[in-house]
């Protein structure tokens, strides 16, 4: 019998050392690992397997482990919902922000000096697109015959309008709406109507001082856009 207990008793020691050996030999992985690398464009990326890292990438990855292992599961799932959410709204922040500052920029066309700004103009009911010269030196905003057409202008007080250059242009006075320029909108603006004469020209009228006064912008000619300040 003593004997049996001596072999039971190394039999069950023999097992806890394969067991510890075994232990040390391949650890049990308490921690969840993450990998850390960011493109070409700066976006951060958060992945669980080295191989779901685009290979170009690979030499500048950096190694989290998951901060919420060590605790009971409902507590951890709990954390990892907040920062879900957390990430969620900082997401929606950003793309709120890159949509304010694109708000903020306006598409032009720039054909040798001239800056044609796309505007849109509303006469009582009517409203319509036009393409208009940004123009600083034109006290009012100035509008072509057939856009007051469009807008249905039929009547308006005789008036002179003073241009760039110093040039005087005599037309007829109407009081629109609103006028419409990317994120700015001002209401109850005069416009100047004249008839065009001569060749075809690739705008509508000016964009006079009555519409930019008080407005901060620069002009990138390069990537051909008004940047608005606020």
């Amino acid at each position: 019998m003593l004997e049996m207990r001596i072999f039971r008793v190394n039999k069950n020691l023999g097992m806890i050392s394969v067991l510890l050996l075994v232990y040390f030999l391949f650890p049990a992985k308490l921690h969840c690992e993450f990998y850390k690398y960011v493109d070409r464009d700066g976006k951060v990326f958060f992945v669980d397997d080295v191989s779901k890292i685009p290979p170009e990438y690979r030499d500048d990855l950096k190694t989290y482990e998951e901060k919420y292992d060590h605790l009971p599961p409902e507590q951890r799932a709990i954390m990892r919902e907040k920062e879900r959410k957390e990430r969620e709204k900082e997401r929606t922040q950003e793309i709120e922000r890159e949509r304010y500052l694109r708000g903020l920029e306006t598409k032009v066309i720039i054909k040798e000096n001239l800056v044609l700004v796309p505007v849109t103009l509303c006469y009582k009911a009517y409203k319509t697109e036009a393409l208009l010269v940004m123009d600083t030196g034109a006290s009012i905003v100035t509008l072509h015959q057939q856009i007051a057409d469009r807008l249905h202008i039929t009547e308006g007080e005789t008036a002179i309008t003073r241009v760039a250059g110093g040039e005087v242009l005599k037309s007829s006075m109407a009081k629109l709406g609103y006028i419409k320029v990317g994120p700015f909108k001002k209401t109850n603006l005069y416009a100047g109507i004249i008839k065009h004469e001569g060749s075809s020209v690739p705008y509508d009228g000016l964009l006079g001082m009555n519409f930019l006064r008080g407005l901060e912008y620069t002009v990138d000619f390069k990537k051909q856009v008004i940047k608005w300040k606020r």
